[in-house]
């Protein structure tokens, strides 16, 4: 029955994490093909910032939660915090429109699209609490309706209005009704660890979860620094045309989540247990499955990916063939670094990763400016392989001499 369940939570983690990650793709084919690419630029640009400003309102990440092995904090600790952040989430992104000086039009777009992302980060407590108890399919099939039905629903809204921001708002519409009549319902029927509103407990989760915060946040903006480059010196075509070929980068972002999201309990359990043997097995194999994962990508993407999202998007792509090269390799790199930044958290080792990704941070902020604004979309693509490739290696480098030093500390124990 064990092995079963295990099979059923893969599977539809798999099929949640998919539609999931490829909302962004299927959005943009739908919003390119309506309303143009001037709109698709925005619409893209607004969907990225969207998806940064979630890390604000998800915080210190599922992944901090399901890992938390001594259950310092209650699952009610965590749902009142979640609260929080989705409404600093939302002040934030007001600010921000406000700073920018954006028009009414796409201020109006931005905060509809952090909306939507506010409501899955919101998801993304009780995700964790049925990740936790074992229904990790639960947590696939709620991700995979509000994938399908925000699709249809965006299609046939802006397919008749043609207006975008109404149709980015019906999104919005789509995760709070799911999330009322599904995701509540799922939660009922397993029991929660429930504590009264304890702010001390609170103020200790956003000290605890900064470190978990910063690292998101910045790997976040990392993926996404060329495009406020593109913003500020191109034109809203080219920031679609970027967001087209960075597409390989959700798909092994995606192989990431696939491989390590079952391993989690696992990776927790061997810590808690001191088995070395089993976690270094485990973490072999992750960077093993992502490497060979990323090889196959790599050749498929290069053979076809500019004939195939071309054509589904109407926009001829082969002139960025070099751009998209680039990114491929940038976007296994970028996988591999999200694989080994889960091990860092589930061992609690953030503080060394949140000083990477400042130094990379501002690296890949000066880059960006520099390089797009000699070699436009090229420049982007190149800013992007540098920050990926330097987030991997030095993750890579700290797990290997934290294993080592791990090995010592366990056999003095014993």
């Amino acid at each position: 029955m064990e092995k079963r369940l295990e099979k059923k939570n893969a599977i539809w983690n798999m099929i949640g994490a998919t539609a999931n990650a490829f909302t962004s793709f299927l959005f943009a084919i739908v919003v390119t093909r309506i309303n143009g690419l001037q709109d698709a630029g925005i619409f893209t640009y607004a969907f990225a910032t969207a998806c940064i400003f979630y890390v604000i309102a998800v915080y210190e990440g599922r992944t901090f939660q399901v890992t938390d092995i001594s259950e310092k904090y209650s699952d009610t600790d965590y749902i009142y915090h979640r609260i929080i952040t989705c409404i600093v989430m939302i002040l934030a992104i007001i600010l921000f429109t406000f700073i920018k000086g954006y028009d009414a039009r796409k201020s109006l777009i931005m905060l509809s699209l952090c909306l939507y992302k506010a409501t899955e980060a919101f998801s993304e407590v009780w995700y964790a609490i049925l990740q936790k108890k074992e229904y990790l399919y639960k947590v696939g099939i709620s991700m995979t309706i509000k994938a399908i039905m925000s699709i249809v629903v965006l299609f046939i809204i802006d397919r008749i209005t043609h207006h975008l921001t109404l149709s980015c708002f019906s999104i919005v519409c789509v995760n709070l009704f799911i999330i009322l009549f599904y995701d509540l319902k799922n939660i009922k029927q397993v029991s929660i660890t429930k504590t009264s509103f304890n702010l001390p407990k609170i103020k200790e989760l956003f000290f605890s979860g900064f470190y978990t915060f910063l690292i998101t946040f910045l790997g976040i903006y990392l993926i996404n620094a060329p495009r406020y480059a593109i913003d500020d010196f191109l034109e809203s075509d080219l920031q679609t045309i970027f967001g087209i070929i960075i597409m390989p980068a959700t798909f092994m972002g995606l192989m990431g989540q696939y491989v390590v999201q079952p391993l989690l309990t696992n990776v927790t359990k061997s810590i808690k247990e001191k088995n070395r043997k089993e976690l270094r097995k485990i973490i072999f194999f992750l960077i093993m499955a992502i490497l060979g994962i990323g090889g196959i990508v790599f050749v498929i993407a290069y053979l076809l990916e500019a004939t195939i999202l071309g054509f589904i998007y109407g926009v001829n792509l082969h002139p960025y063939q070099l751009s998209i090269s680039i990114i491929i390799l940038g976007s296994v790199m970028y996988s591999l670094g999200i694989v080994i930044s889960y091990l860092l958290i589930a061992l609690r080792k953030t503080f060394v990763q949140a000083i990477v990704y400042v130094a990379v941070s501002i690296f890949a902020t000066i880059t960006s400016y520099l390089f797009v604004r000699k070699f436009s979309i090229l420049g982007a693509s190149i800013t992007y392989l540098l920050t990926m490739t330097s987030i991997a290696i030095s993750f890579f480098l700290y797990l290997f001499y934290y294993l080592k030093k791990l090995k010592i500390e366990w056999e003095e124990e014993k």
